[in-house]
């Protein structure tokens, strides 16, 4: 499978997909206002500031308003469950932003896109609003503080692709790409999810889109850490993980073609926002063994490649550590990180195994 990513920090005009020919299942996955709690997510002329203590530890979350159909229930299950395992808060399903979701998936499919904007000029049809923050107000989610979009596109040599178990697919290859990763994981309140293909909308582009738009309103604030944590994702216990990183874009290695020479699984590491992170020691290790993996430099947002951006870039509250070639396939490895969380050492160690997607 092969894994293709956009970041919203680069914004995109919306133009037509061109997706070369594939024999197997392949994915394009796109992500927008992924980033930090209330910095990194598109937010409204004159919001307000994040309230000061609001809680991570979201606990209670409901089905998806569109929960009878089994894939957006799945992904949103899946997606919660990782955030609650390494501590960044549950999710609750919103009725806006399921219908913004599924409306903005329809009009990549209906129009032939790959895009996080739309353009009633261009493609009028199924236009709902030129950008996410219009989009999620349109459909009723009043008082935006912050919104995330993100999508995956699935498409195979065959015309006809089964919806079967590609809602976790997305947000499995979602969680492996750094600037992704980092806005799934970032401090949002709300999530829709939308699972959709041309079987739903009667025209238009082959495959299917699991789409998800994330917010917060500006009156709760985001989901914040505690001053102290340092939370990861992948963390204790995490399973099924992707193994390889084999596309994004903003490419986390300018210059290198993913397709060929793929990254490892992303280890993601962020701190309270408004704190500063700082990583001094990252080390992966094959668990049976204690074989050790070459890590790149870890990335910050004082060497980001695509920072400072507005959004989707690393903030000084957040880091990644990867390795430099893909993992093995069903095997468990063992992080260690060390570093300072606002000047106060920290370490982490913790083990998680990988699956065989990716």
């Amino acid at each position: 499978m092969t894994l293709h990513f956009f970041n919203p920090g680069l914004p995109r005009i919306a133009t037509p997909a061109r997706l070369a020919p594939m024999l197997a299942l392949a994915a394009l996955l796109s992500a927008c206002g992924g980033g930090s709690e209330g910095v990194g997510g598109l937010q409204p002329a004159g919001a307000q500031a994040p309230s000061p203590n609001p809680s991570i530890m979201t606990t209670a979350s409901t089905p998806p308003t569109n929960s009878t159909i089994s894939e957006e229930l799945a992904a949103y299950q899946f997606l919660n469950a990782e955030r609650g395992r390494c501590g960044f808060g549950l999710l609750a399903a919103n009725a806006p932003l399921d219908a913004a979701a599924r409306a903005h998936a329809d009009y990549l499919i209906v129009n032939s896109l790959n895009s996080h904007l739309e353009d009633a000029t261009l493609f009028p049809e199924g236009f709902t609003g030129t950008d996410p923050a219009a989009r999620v107000r349109a459909q009723g989610y009043a008082d935006l503080g912050g919104v995330t979009d993100e999508f995956a596109f699935f498409t195979s040599s065959n015309a006809a692709l089964p919806k079967t178990g590609i809602g976790v697919l997305g947000i499995r290859g979602l969680l492996n790409a750094p600037y992704h990763l980092n806005g799934l994981m970032s401090g949002y309140r709300d999530v829709g999810v939308a699972v959709r293909s041309r079987e739903d909308t009667g025209k238009g582009q082959p495959g299917v889109f699991v789409q998800v738009n994330a917010a917060y309103t500006a009156s709760a604030g985001p989901q914040r850490l505690g001053s102290s944590d340092a939370l990861t994702y992948p963390c204790e216990g995490t399973a099924n993980v992707n193994p390889q990183l084999s596309n994004e874009t903003p490419n986390p290695v300018p210059g290198r073609d993913l397709r060929t020479a793929p990254l490892g699984s992303t280890v993601y590491i962020a701190v309270r926002e408004g704190n500063r992170l700082a990583i001094t020691r990252a080390a992966m290790t094959r668990a049976a063994t204690g074989e050790s993996v070459a890590l790149r430099t870890p990335v910050t947002s004082a060497n980001d490649p695509h920072g400072p951006c507005l959004t989707g870039c690393f903030g000084p509250h957040q880091a990644y550590v990867v390795p430099d070639a893909p993992l093995l396939p069903d095997t468990a490895y063992t992080v260690m990180l060390g570093g300072t969380n606002n000047g106060t050492a920290f370490s982490r160690s913790f083990t998680f195994s990988t699956g065989s997607g990716g």
